[in-house]
């Protein structure tokens, strides 16, 4: 009976850490998507027109759209994975704000371990445990 169990923790562990890889992958793909059009649209509105009012709705409404995507990448990383303190090795999951402000390169964030309560710079990683 322990050994089934063992092995159903192990399912799920690899069932959580490829669906936290989907996520990511799923953030990068609309991220990069996104920027693309962005700035396609952006060079194709300010060759096309000039100037003019219809000019500033197009970059009005594209930039909008442009930060409506990027808040939602952020809401998909911080719901992949954990974040890995580089103090005490406690892995977490921040809060949304908490990931929002705090300073990062990449998917390495400045975030405060509510277990040593040190803020570090702390590495995503897709599983809880190693």
């Amino acid at each position: 009976m322990n050994k089934k169990t063992d092995e159903l923790q192990v399912e799920l562990a690899r069932q959580d850490e490829l669906k936290n890889k989907k996520l990511m992958t799923n953030m990068w793909v609309l991220l990069c998507t996104t920027s693309i059009f962005y700035i396609g649209i952006i060079y194709l509105a300010i060759f096309a027109l000039k100037e003019g009012p219809l000019l500033g709705t197009i970059v009005g409404v594209s930039t909008v759209i442009f930060v409506i995507v990027a808040f939602y990448a952020l809401k998909l990383e911080v719901e992949a994975g954990y974040y890995k303190c580089n103090n005490c090795g406690h892995r977490f999951i921040p809060t949304y704000w908490a990931a929002l402000w705090a300073p990062h390169f990449h998917t390495t964030r400045y975030l405060k371990c509510p277990e040593c309560n040190n803020r570090s710079w702390a590495k995503k990683v897709m599983t809880k445990e190693d």
